[in-house]
């Protein structure tokens, strides 16, 4: 699934584990990557591109600034 704004969020909830993810949390999650890796699969994101959206995410999630990039 390539990365976008209206990209489902099955995806990333696979990603991040859905039974610990909450629908916010996948969310902002798709905000970050749509912002930084948009048009990219999911699944080809490196581990470490991945470990960083999660931390910009976490960053969102409390501030609920995007601007937190």
């Amino acid at each position: 699934m390539k990365i976008s704004a209206d990209m489902p969020l099955e995806p990333i909830l696979d990603r991040m584990g859905a039974q610990g993810t909450s629908l916010n949390e996948a969310e902002a999650m798709r905000r970050v990557l749509a912002g930084q890796y948009a048009g990219q699969e999911v699944t080809a994101l490196s581990e470490e591109q991945w470990l960083q959206a999660v931390g910009q995410m976490e960053l969102v999630k409390e501030t609920g600034d995007e601007g937190m990039r």
